[in-house]
């Protein structure tokens, strides 16, 4: 049986939860929320007494049976929980991204060294059937060799509005500049994928649309309907791609993060977040300072060039990516990979149905399995912070 820690236990946290494998047994779970830690104990069975309020509490207490840790706080912690984890000899799975510049990056990459201890990264796209595929296809020479890659992440009106404009990654002083928290896994796959080191990066973003209404002009789909109100639920306006309302009472979508104490409804709670809550707040009303698109070049030592782009001002959600080669083309989309060849001669797979399947289809799964199954046979995660460095440096210099 291996004891393992858990520090943080928000959305991303109960995934993982949900996904140990036989053998590990969460001994100890810190959050301060109090619903949250005692939803998540009840999931994984922990005693009071393995129940913290605070992470200073925790690492105050002694507790030799623990082998390793999964920290899935808030960003801005994850170095310095990360970093009294591997002191005390604990392997860690660290949530991305790992730290939030490159100074603090080395710093976990040095203590874990000197500790003789594994951090695993969590990169779902490494795991990801689809992902795999592309990158299977590139190294069997499906294309040639890569002479440069386009990438476009679409960031749905959804998750634009939930994440990045309403919730907990809107600031850049609370959680980090939105290229790291939303591409840093993006950066991670495709260096992974073509390797090379980053040489040089050129970027450029801004706030082009989520601004509120009076320091910019009217929004289009606001229309003639004059400043919209501070609160969705207070607007009469029809067909707002971003409503609040229709997200989360019509639709019930991104509302797993919204805990339900006991004797309460879920349809209570969104009540409640509508009207008082972040999540209620008109797009054009918030505090959100992080770009909602962004331009970055990359340049490798393999002579590759990376063109990304991030698009926050959409109505697609996904990714885009098109790899050129000496041979052909991949382009990859919506879950379809298409392959064309010099000569004309084309083939197409579709990884579509995979979208809808939970966990990321599986890859959070895999990614927890394969954390635990390498420490237990004393050998490196599949994705490491050695191995993850290079996608994460290219994100510290594109802000």
């Amino acid at each position: 049986m291996m004891n393992i820690a858990v520090l943080g236990a928000g959305n991303r946290a109960r995934k993982y939860l949900s996904c140990l494998p036989k053998g590990v047994k969460v001994r100890c779970l810190v959050e301060p929320d109090p619903l949250r830690l005692e939803l998540a104990s009840r999931m994984c069975g922990v005693p009071e007494n393995g129940r913290y309020a605070s992470s200073e509490a925790f690492f105050a207490s002694a507790h030799p049976s623990i082998k390793a840790v999964i920290v899935a706080a808030p960003d801005r912690l994850h170095v310095p929980l990360a970093l009294l984890s591997i002191s005390r000899g604990w392997h860690v799975l660290l949530e991305k991204p790992a730290a939030p510049s490159e100074a603090e990056y080395q710093m976990l990459m040095d203590a874990a060294a000197e500790a003789k201890v594994h951090v695993g990264v969590c990169l779902e796209m490494r795991f990801h059937p689809y992902f795999r595929r592309i990158r299977d296809l590139i190294a069997g020479g499906a294309i040639g060799d890569v002479t440069s890659v386009e990438h476009v992440e679409h960031i749905g009106p959804d998750r634009m509005a939930h994440t990045f404009v309403r919730g907990l990654w809107s600031r850049k002083q609370d959680a980090g500049p939105i290229f790291l928290s939303k591409c840093c896994h993006d950066a991670d796959f495709l260096l992974w994928l073509v390797g090379g080191k980053v040489e040089e990066v050129s970027s450029e973003g801004r706030i082009g649309k989520f601004h509120a209404p009076a320091v910019r002009p009217m929004p289009v789909e606001l229309g003639q309907a004059g400043n919209p109100p501070l609160r969705c639920i207070d607007c009469s306006l029809e067909g707002c791609w971003y409503s609040a309302v229709h997200l989360y009472r019509d639709r019930k979508e991104w509302v797993s993060g919204f805990d339900v104490p006991d004797g309460s409804t879920l349809d209570e709670v969104i009540e409640r977040e509508l009207r008082e809550g972040r999540y209620g707040r008109c797009v054009y009303h918030c505090d959100n300072n992080v770009y909602d698109n962004q331009g970055v070049t990359a340049r490798l030592s393999n002579g590759i060039v990376l063109n990304m782009a991030l698009e926050g001002i959409t109505t697609h959600e996904g990714r885009m990516m098109v790899f050129h080669g000496t041979e052909g083309t991949l382009h990859a989309d919506g879950g379809r990979i298409t392959v064309t060849r010099s000569g004309g001669s084309s083939f197409q797979e579709d990884y579509s149905d995979l979208a809808a399947q939970p966990l990321h289809a599986g890859a959070d799964r895999l990614l927890v399995e394969d954390f635990f199954q390498a420490i237990a046979e004393g050998r490196e995660p599949m994705a490491t912070l050695a191995s993850a460095f290079e996608g994460h440096r290219l994100c510290y210099l594109a802000d």
